[in-house]
């Protein structure tokens, strides 16, 4: 499992831990997988999907000129950095669907190249219903609000909307009885992500936020809609309107769509002086 898991991150399919664990990212990282090769998309990583697999990361070493040995190590990964530099692309050494288009390498089987593929997220706030993403939707506004950082960095998970957010609260690793998820948590599963995130005062997530960088910040829920306090939330926040309103996304109340609040309404809102700055 760890070199299957080790492929399909190298693919950019896959962006968890390489820990071995067969969990619900890796199986959602192989059912997409078998969805772009045309095989049985089944989830399970048999004899056919493995040699797929191995096909296409030979196809990528053969384009980026190393050994083709089907092993996505660090000598792969290097070479994919030092073609991405060269064009222009981003350096993370994923050969994701765009790097793969440069590189001239089929993602979808029979498939001509895409010269400009969609890499699948604009790098704005989206809007995801916390009530819709499954038997812990009621405290999942944490991983929710995780999974909107990602796609506001132009990077968001595979699956639904559902299946992302339920894979980000296993990468969270939040104790089973615990309820909601503290910053600490978020950060981990983020970090399983490979996206950096760091724990600031509230008037620093603020201020980042301002500057264009998708937060995560903690605040009571019943002033941020402007009643009385309630109990702690986590929504997510990103650039400002030309009235200098926050741009904000709460996967508690999706029906509000991305709202704008001023910044003494988020300051007023605040709960333990706490945030996220992700990316």
């Amino acid at each position: 499992m760890v070199e299957i898991q080790k492929s399909l991150k190298g693919l950019y399919y896959y962006r968890g831990v390489i820990d071995g664990y067969g969990g619900p990212m890796t199986t959602g990282a192989v059912k997409e997988f078998q969805s772009d090769r045309s095989l049985v998309v089944d989830g399970y990583a048999g004899p056919v999907t493995q040699g797929e697999l191995d096909e296409v990361v030979k196809a990528v070493q053969s384009a980026v000129g190393v050994v083709t040995d089907g092993d996505y190590g660090p000598v792969t990964q290097s070479a994919v950095e030092r073609f991405q530099s060269s064009h222009g692309l981003t350096v993370d050494g994923y050969a994701g669907a765009k790097t793969m288009a440069a590189l001239g390498v089929s993602r979808t089987k029979g498939s001509n190249p895409d010269p400009d593929p969609d890499p699948g997220g604009s790098g704005e706030l989206v809007v995801i219903n916390q009530m819709d993403t499954g038997p812990m939707s009621d405290e999942n506004c944490g991983p929710t609000s995780a999974v909107i950082t990602l796609y506001a960095l132009g990077r968001p998970p595979s699956g639904s909307h559902k299946e992302a957010v339920m894979n980000m609260r296993e990468a969270c690793r939040i104790p089973a009885g615990t309820w909601g998820s503290d910053v600490s948590h978020l950060i981990q599963g983020l970090g399983a992500y490979d996206t950096d995130a760091r724990k600031v005062d509230y008037a620093s997530a603020l201020a980042a936020a301002a500057d264009g960088k998708p937060v995560i910040l903690n605040v009571n829920h019943g002033v941020l809609l402007g009643g009385a306090p309630s109990y702690g939330h986590y929504v997510v926040a990103r650039g400002t309107n030309s009235a200098g309103e926050f741009y904000v996304s709460d996967p508690g109340r999706a029906s509000l769509g991305i709202k704008g609040y001023s910044r003494s309404r988020l300051e007023a809102a605040a709960r333990y002086n706490r945030g996220i700055i992700v990316g």
